[in-house]
């Protein structure tokens, strides 16, 4: 029998809480881990501005420290410490660190959501 309670239940165990702690070195750190609607990642040291990003959703970068030059379907975006950067879903990018010591951070709804919006609707 289905009750308020379990179904309560049900949804309780559903939701999340992870603590993501901070790590030193370089590379890729995940700050999302798991199968949500959200993807959020952050990138330290130099990334090559050859490898090409194209994502079905939205993607925001925030520039924690340093700065980067981000290519985005054909212009370069110079952005610095605190600055921000929206692309929505498709747009072609790429980017690389210009400063030793950039961190990037990179939030996006998750690749398994289907986020586009239909005007018909």
């Amino acid at each position: 029998e289905t009750t308020t309670g379990r179904l309560r239940a049900a949804a309780d165990s559903a939701r999340a809480v992870d603590v993501v702690r901070a790590e030193d070195g370089e590379g890729v750190r995940r700050l999302v881990r798991g199968r949500h609607q959200l993807s959020a990642l952050e990138f330290s040291g130099e990334p090559d501005l050859g490898r090409e990003f194209q994502h079905r959703n939205d993607e925001l970068m925030y520039v924690v420290e340093g700065a980067v030059d981000v290519e985005a379907e054909g212009q370069v975006h110079r952005l610095e410490h605190g600055d921000t950067l929206f692309l929505s879903g498709g747009v072609r990018h790429r980017w690389r660190a210009t400063v030793p010591g950039t961190r990037l951070l990179v939030v996006a709804v998750a690749e398994h959501i289907d986020a586009t919006f239909d005007p018909r609707r």
